[in-house]
């Protein structure tokens, strides 16, 4: 041991933090600062320190700052945010953790530390997870902090009254869950393709406007020998590709969607379980079967090893870069990584989501409407377990989440990282993303689609779903078996909801 000073951030920067796995319980994440002497006479007691752990999710430092390949986007600005509160409140201690793993183990390990009771304080946790575990006692309402004045924002700014008047209305209202607010959504992010120009350039092609030009693009890829479509793989209960929720919410539209959520505005679990009560929406409707049958015809075009990436460690991505798929479905978050990464050397633009035409449906909308875009308030959620109630640092944490929603904070973790556009107010915009910006704070986003089984829906039923999906998709159920298999998992969801909520569908 040596008596040098170490400020907290070179700590944090040398020794990382405590990798926990799942079920495993908190580990410390970076020194805590001696209390203060107790005081002699009648001097005052030192304050109570209390300490908060965390999980910040993408928001979490890598492990050292060095751009590389396999480390594309280095970040560790939290730590810059998280050292100013402490400054500000030296009673409260702060540890950061880090999972030695993300993406698909990381609602397995919440899950775990939940049942443990060893959840850290704040996690990064989404809304369409929370609402699964609405009957566990696992979350904190934020609805009445929400409701409090933000104490780091001027007088007359956003969030001076309310804290949630900081916060985009239109994508936050996607977030309610049984009227209230379970977490706080800091980012919102969205879902286009990826096109090689120079690619296509060479083929003679444009980019697609409509579904039907975009098949026809990548049959001209297919004469070649190249399938051109790649795309991000879901787990089953979640979706195969974005573009496939798009597509259906464009065959929907018309006749459909309007009964499910008359109101046009966010549409709610109990608008959609209302909707298959009524029968206004189930798998054996003409719309659903030729949902099914168009978004077969985009196989052909796709990898053969497409349905088992999730999981193996391909980076699903590196076929663009190394220009093995002139086409990639993906969204904001890809941008850096584009601008950054060494293998990037040809020329590359971006189109949204082709639009559904009459030349191929009979249920589109004439003029076509335009596929909503998926996203909205869906990146950087921080919630709060209960377990902050029981320790006692309630408080502490929702005053922390407060601080980071102040403009400058917020910008200092999220420009580094590049990946998101901030769902509060007063934060720059890049100029990258005003398109998308607009898009998503001006119309529904991804609610719109409620045909977003795992979103919409449980998970419990977005399974079967999914599978009966992936099945006829690979030719291993017949159509009819796989709306029959659709329609009981619609009505098992409808029969757990009113279960679990007074249902009133008048």
């Amino acid at each position: 041991m040596t008596d040098r000073v170490i400020s907290r951030r070179a700590f944090l920067r040398t020794v990382g933090v405590a990798t926990l796995g799942a079920g495993m319980g908190s580990a410390l994440a970076a020194c805590q600062a001696p209390a203060a002497p107790t005081g002699d006479g009648d001097e005052a007691a030192p304050a109570e320190i209390k300490e908060l752990t965390t999980y910040w999710g993408s928001w979490t430092p890598t492990q050292d700052m060095v751009r590389s390949e396999d480390n594309p986007m280095p970040h560790d600005k939290i730590v810059d945010v998280l050292d100013a509160y402490m400054t500000e409140h030296p009673n409260v201690q702060i540890e950061w953790i880090r999972l030695p793993t993300a993406g698909g183990n990381e609602r397995d390990w919440m899950i775990a530390q939940q049942a443990a009771g060893t959840i850290p304080h704040i996690v990064s946790e989404a809304h369409w997870n929370i609402k699964d575990d609405m009957d566990k006692n696992w979350w904190v309402e934020l609805t009445p902090f929400l409701d409090e004045p933000n104490p780091y924002v001027s007088s007359g700014e956003p969030g001076s009254e309310k804290w949630l008047d900081q916060f985009y209305p239109l994508p936050t209202s996607e977030t309610r869950i049984r009227g209230g607010f379970w977490n706080v959504v800091f980012g919102m992010a969205t879902t286009f393709f990826f096109y090689n120009v120079d690619w296509f350039n060479d083929m003679g092609l444009e980019a697609p406007g409509t579904y039907s030009e975009f098949l026809a693009v990548c049959q001209a890829f297919k004469d070649e020998g190249v399938n051109a479509y790649g795309h991000w793989v879901g787990r089953v209960s979640d979706t195969d590709t974005w573009y496939r929720i798009q597509l259906g919410g464009m065959i929907m539209a018309s006749e459909i969607e309007p009964q499910v959520n008359p109101d046009r505005s966010t549409a709610t679990q109990d608008e959609v379980a209302c909707a298959i009560q009524n029968g206004i929406y189930h798998a054996h409707l003409p719309q659903y079967r030729e949902w099914m049958e168009l978004w077969k015809r985009t196989i052909p075009y796709r990898e053969a090893d497409w349905p088992t990436r999730r999981g193996s460690g391909v980076d699903e991505f590196s076929r663009y870069l190394n220009k093995a798929e002139p086409i990639h479905e993906s969204g904001t978050w890809a941008f850096p990584r584009l601008e950054n990464d060494p293998l990037m050397d040809f020329e590359w633009d971006t189109f949204f989501a082709p639009t559904l035409t009459r030349e191929l449906s009979a249920f589109a909308t004439d003029p076509p409407t335009p596929a909503w875009p998926i996203g909205g308030a869906v990146g950087d959620q921080r919630a709060v377990p209960t377990r902050s109630e029981k320790d006692g640092v309630l408080d502490e944490a929702i005053d922390l989440l407060r601080f980071i929603s102040k403009p400058s904070n917020l910008h200092t973790i999220q420009s580094e990282i590049g990946t998101v556009l901030p769902n509060i107010k007063n934060v720059p915009i890049d100029p990258r993303f005003e398109k998308p910006f607009a898009l998503l704070t001006t119309q529904i986003g991804e609610t719109q689609m409620f045909i977003y089984e795992d979103v919409k829906l449980d998970r419990e039923s977005a399974e079967p779903i999914g599978l009966a999906w992936r099945s006829y998709l690979l030719d291993q159920m017949e159509l009819d078996d796989a709306l029959d298999t659709i329609q009981i998992a619609f009505e098992e969801f409808l029969e757990r909801y009113s279960e679990s909520v007074d249902l009133n569908c008048s």
